[in-house]
Parts: C-alpha cells; sequence; structure tokens
C-alpha cells in the first residue's frame, strides 16, 4: 500500500463578484449579500430588487467554487473538505474585496449591512468576526447558526451591530428543530438578537428584511 503525504500552495485565483448599476460614490446604504449553498450571485443579487434605490450599493460576491448541480451551475462558500483552508481562503477574499469596493465608494457615512443567506450565513458569521469592518447590522436568513465560532469575540463585534435572525416557517432545508436549535444555542451565549419569523420557504424575504433595518 502505497504511502504519501498531503501539502498545500498558495496560487492566485481569480473571484467573481456582481454589483447593481449606480452613478453615485457617495452611499447612504451599502448592503454585502452572501449566496446559499448551489447559488450563483448573478442569481442572488436580483433578489435585492427591493433594496435597489439611487443611494444604495448591493455588492454580491461569488462563492470560490464552482460546480454542476441538478444540470445547472451553482458556488459553494466550503465544504468539510480541507475545511479550514476553504474558510481562510474566503475570509482574505471578502476582505480583499471590501477594501476595493471601499477605495472606489465613500461609505464613511453609508449605513453598513452584511447578509447571509443558507450557506451564507455560516460565511457571514465568520467575516462578521474576523473582519476589520464594522456592520451596522447582521441579517442571518434561512440557515441554523456556526456552533464553532468564537462566541466572545462574536460579542464583542456586536458592540457595533444589530443580530436579525430570519427564518421561514415552511422552510424545507432547514427544519423548525435546527432553528430552534439555534435559538437555544443563541440565548446560552447571552447573544441579543431580533427574531423574525415569516410564513414562507428557504428564500430571500423582503417584508422580513425591510422589517428589520428599520428596527
Amino acid at each position: 500500500m502505497m504511502n504519501f503525504n498531503e501539502f498545500t500552495i498558495k496560487i492566485e485565483k481569480t473571484a467573481r463578484y456582481f454589483v447593481n448599476e449606480t452613478d453615485i460614490k457617495k452611499v447612504k446604504n451599502f448592503y454585502l449579500v452572501l449566496h446559499g449553498y448551489a447559488q450563483l450571485a448573478s442569481d442572488f443579487i436580483a433578489d435585492f430588487e427591493f433594496l435597489n434605490k439611487n443611494d444604495t450599493l448591493i455588492l454580491a460576491p461569488e462563492g470560490l467554487s464552482k460546480f454542476y448541480f441538478r444540470n445547472n451551475i451553482g458556488a459553494s462558500w466550503m465544504t468539510k473538505e480541507d475545511r479550514n483552508n476553504e474558510i481562510c481562503d474566503y475570509l482574505n477574499y471578502l476582505e480583499k474585496l471590501l477594501k476595493k469596493v471601499n477605495n472606489e465608494f465613500d461609505l464613511t457615512s453609508a449605513e453598513i449591512n452584511l447578509l447571509g443567506f443558507s450557506q451564507g450565513v455560516h460565511t457571514a458569521v465568520r467575516f462578521f468576526i474576523d473582519t476589520e469592518f464594522k456592520f451596522n447590522n447582521l441579517l442571518l436568513c434561512s440557515s441554523d447558526f456556526p456552533k464553532d465560532i468564537d462566541f466572545e469575540k462574536f460579542k464583542s463585534k456586536m458592540t457595533f451591530s444589530k443580530v436579525h435572525f430570519i427564518y421561514g416557517k415552511k422552510d424545507e432545508i432547514i427544519n423548525l428543530k435546527r432553528y430552534r436549535e439555534s435559538i437555544s444555542l443563541l440565548n446560552q451565549h447571552n447573544i441579543g438578537f431580533n427574531e423574525v419569523e415569516f410564513d414562507g420557504g428557504h428564500n430571500i424575504d423582503p417584508v422580513s428584511i425591510s422589517g428589520s433595518l428599520i428596527k
């Protein structure tokens, strides 16, 4: 039986992202939106037409891994295989992307919002903890909550942020039991958050998101 060793190498990789068309440079509302498993950012950003205003910038980066899924092409943020390196890769990617956008647009007086959907929730939470940027709102849509984060660091970053946990009562992917387990997890760690339930499934709900942002 052959013996072998594992190694890693850092390489350059081209990442794709999408931004709503806008002529503004001074932004009032900024949204970083992270898609779910097997989605493409080009499709995902279209779900946020309800946020598309003249003073608003919507940024939708795409996961670094693409694959064929049910006769379509989708993207993913990570898998269980080589998990830690994949997390480091997307954290570095998102940090560089935000710095690039921050140089291209004036975000100094903008409300900065981070939204994750489905698999993008785990990505959003980890980025929220890791980044040097501060967010006014962290919106977590249609997912459970990651159990392995640094909860103390998460709470320290919440000094500047409101957390909104949004769930569709007819979600066919994240069942009610998983959702309630996440609610219990957050309560156990004394995480303050706004709990929002809507009468829908595994999807972006404009009413819930808009309502959360005005609270």
